[in-house]
């Protein structure tokens, strides 16, 4: 939080570091500073990572960031958007792909990454399950995890396939958003329902069943 100067007056708070283009909007008020926002968003974070969804409230965050529930309230919306600000900010890297690698693989290669996110990063991995299951009861929250979580890394999947089929690698009649759908839905599904493992493997699986029904290449 701001302190005031022997003045009386608040010092002028740093810039903001550039956003993802995939962040949640900010509520109204005045800019955040960059050290206020990064230590909020992580406390949101931490506490979904430590104690689950029944850790996360407004009050938890500003007590563990050092900030009022003002503050908090001036900027988001609710406990589960911070939380998803913080998802995204940390994780929106993972969803760049280079443009010359073959249709196939770069699929297999954004398949593999979101399992390796959820595996290796148990933080993220608690994050979106608590994220998910508030939603369900929260629909800005849900609106939200569609806008800046699902929807990006979809356009990511949709432009592979998009060049794929310009390239010829993948067929041209191929409804790409299905394509998505069954190729990252049992990911989420795992993690979600944890009822079997997440790993490389799945990828290989996941592949092999979908071009036994589609014409892609192969990695």
């Amino acid at each position: 939080m701001a302190t005031r100067n022997s003045s009386g007056t608040e010092p002028a708070e740093p810039a903001d570091s550039p956003q993802p283009p995939d962040a949640p909007r900010r509520g109204p008020g005045r800019p955040r500073s960059d050290r206020t926002r990064h230590a909020v968003l992580a406390a949101a974070v931490a506490l979904v990572n430590d104690g689950g969804l029944a850790a996360l409230s407004m009050s938890a965050i500003a007590a563990r960031a050092r900030v009022s529930r003002a503050t908090l309230y001036k900027w988001w919306s609710s406990p589960g958007a911070i939380a998803l600000d913080g998802l995204v900010q940390r994780t929106h890297h993972t969803i760049e792909h280079d443009d010359r690698t073959p249709a196939g693989q770069a699929i297999a290669d954004q398949m593999l990454a979101l399992i390796t996110l959820f595996t290796e990063d148990r933080t993220t991995a608690a994050a979106i399950r608590a994220v998910t299951a508030r939603a369900e009861s929260d629909p800005q929250l849900a609106r939200d995890l569609r806008e800046h979580w699902h929807r990006p890394r979809r356009a990511a999947a949709a432009a592979i396939f998009q060049r794929g089929i310009e390239a010829g690698e993948v067929s041209a009649d191929l409804d790409v958003e299905a394509a998505i759908d069954m190729l990252f839905a049992p990911i989420y599904h795992r993690l979600l329902v944890d009822h079997l493992p997440l790993n490389a493997a799945l990828v290989d699986q996941l592949l092999a069943m979908f071009n036994g029904f589609t014409r892609v290449v192969r990695r």
